[in-house]
């Protein structure tokens, strides 16, 4: 912030209309960068997961189970890997192509996403290597995030920024300030998986807020915005005035001898803020666009109300859609805290609307993961995440996977990931991930990668899920970060190669597995790389 000139920069961006129409997409403006930006986005959801139904149980055509080869807990019905991903580790792939059936790829990963699969990344065996309980921001890199209803030995951690807001402060992924660094979506839950250091390296961290509000959520991304992406505003000369006036009180500010060193961060703070309001107040877009309607307000609740629940996720998608079609944000995080499912009655094929609560009370989607022996509870929870993988995850893949530029898509050019809270049974041993998009040719697409050695020590298995060691879930983080640009000075803290704790708490090698390779944490995941 050296001048007048690096405070005013502006951001590229502008609306778009919604729904989308294809054929309608706007044309590149002159000058727009023959580059296209990556971005990030996380889809997360909760509780307890059926493992077993997450992964393929696919045979034939030279596959096997792992019933073939191994015995007890290990036997688990789903397809034994054989070809190696690198040397000298038992990590083994397959091509996703090649496990693909009629009704998807797995009991959860169903048809919705069979035309995606080339542009898919399933991964298994990522271990959260701090003790956590339920949590909010773990699967980002923050395990210190328990829930106050399940405090876990990981809240001893120091908090650390969430490696999205490690990201959206980042100039590899902004260059100059955009309209929005990021924008957070969930139903029913305010609290987001976020937090952030606001950029302040040693800063304060805090947990970020979701927006639940579809109209709440569209001002942050195109308040201000009329016809052809600019503000429209006759003060525009006032507002300027208006910037130029805090920046000579800042400059002022900056070098008085009485300001103490805490008041100098919240003054930094400050400016940055009004600096990002300037970008949204002046930025020239790179694309001629105009801005979508804005929503209704739709008030958030607990309730499971089946049309309000699906009535937002399609608002909320098509808001996505447009904050990256027209670069209003790159980083954008979304917490499924309210999906459909089926009923109790398993006669009944009627969706209705299940909400994860924190307390686990009945009839929630929570409670139910906490009843996993119950068969009825495993179809409603099967049921549940088959929704989120068609009617969340799929339906923004397809908005996404449109023509951007240069003969690739929005989905080519991003990272979509789908993460989950836990694993199975509430560990965070083999917690799911599905990837979609190589974040513009990073990572190599349409494979299934198993990390776990399946050869090792088996620890014991609880539901359908194993305690066997896999690969710190660092790995996946520090991959996401190389994926979007960064190199290690851009995130490594403390001297410490990777990110986020490796710490294992007070677990012993007598029940857990503890004695993980920390020389690689630094390193992307093995054989990910396109």
């Amino acid at each position: 912030m050296s001048s007048r000139r690096s405070f005013l920069k502006g951001a590229g961006g502008a609306a778009l209309a919604m729904p989308f129409l294809e054929s309608l997409a706007p044309r590149l403006a002159r000058g727009q960068t023959a580059t296209p930006p990556r971005r990030f986005i996380v889809i997360k959801t909760f509780s307890t997961q059926l493992i077993k139904e997450w992964y393929p149980a696919f045979k034939g055509n030279g596959y096997a189970l792992k019933d073939s080869k191994y015995s007890g807990s290990k036997a688990d019905g789903t397809t034994l890997l054989t070809q190696k991903l690198v040397s000298g580790k038992n990590y083994t792939w397959a091509p996703l192509a090649d496990l693909q059936t009629a009704d998807g790829i797995s009991g959860i990963l169903g048809p919705s996403l069979n035309p995606f699969l080339p542009k898919l990344t399933l991964i298994r065996g990522l271990d959260f290597l701090p003790p956590v309980n339920h949590n909010y921001g773990a699967l980002l890199g923050n395990f210190s995030s328990c829930t106050a209803a399940t405090p876990c030995d990981a809240d001893s951690l120091p908090d650390v920024p969430t490696i999205d807001q490690v990201m959206a402060y980042s100039p590899k992924v902004y260059p100059s300030t955009p309209g929005l660094r990021s924008l957070h979506l969930a139903q029913g839950v305010t609290d987001a998986m976020s937090y952030s250091d606001l950029g302040k390296a040693g800063g304060a961290v805090q947990q970020l807020k979701t927006r639940t509000n579809p109209l709440d959520a569209f001002n942050d991304v195109f308040g201000g915005f009329t016809a052809g992406g600019s503000s429209g505003s006759s003060g525009s000369d006032r507002d300027k005035l208006l910037v130029d006036r805090v920046y000579q009180d800042y400059t002022k500010l900056k070098t008085n001898s009485r300001l103490s060193a805490g008041d100098k961060q919240l003054v930094e703070q400050y400016i940055t803020l009004v600096s990002e309001l300037q970008a949204k107040m002046s930025v020239k877009p790179m694309m001629t666009c105009t801005p979508p309607a804005a929503p209704g307000s739709m008030a958030n609740n607990t309730a499971l109300n089946v049309s309000d629940i699906t009535s937002k996720w399609k608002l909320f998608l098509d808001l996505v859609t447009a904050a990256i079609m027209c670069d209003r944000t790159r980083i954008i995080t979304i917490g499924v805290h309210k999906a459909l499912g089926p009923g109790p009655d398993s006669s009944d094929p009627t969706l209705v609307g299940l909400y994860h609560s924190e307390d686990a009370s009945g009839g929630t989607w929570h409670g139910l993961a906490h009843d996993w022996s119950n068969p009825n509870s495993r179809r409603i929870l099967k049921g549940v995440n088959q929704w989120v993988a068609s009617e969340i995850f799929a339906k923004l893949l397809g908005k996404l996977d449109v023509p951007e530029m240069n003969g690739t898509t929005y989905l080519d050019n991003s990272l979509v990931y789908w993460g989950n809270e836990l694993g199975f049974n509430h560990i965070a041993y083999s917690v799911p991930c599905l990837l979609a998009g190589s974040a513009g040719g990073f990572i190599k697409t349409g494979r299934y990668l198993d990390y776990i050695d399946w050869d090792g020590k088996a620890y014991f298995s609880q539901e359908d899920g194993n305690v066997i060691k896999g690969i710190p879930h660092n790995q996946f983080l520090v991959t996401a970060l190389q994926a979007m640009g960064l190199g290690p000075g851009d995130y490594e803290r403390d001297g410490k190669p990777g990110y986020g704790s490796t710490s294992v708490g007070s677990r012993t090698n007598d029940t857990w597995p503890v004695d993980y390779d920390l020389s690689t944490v630094g390193q992307v995941l093995p054989g990910i790389k396109g």
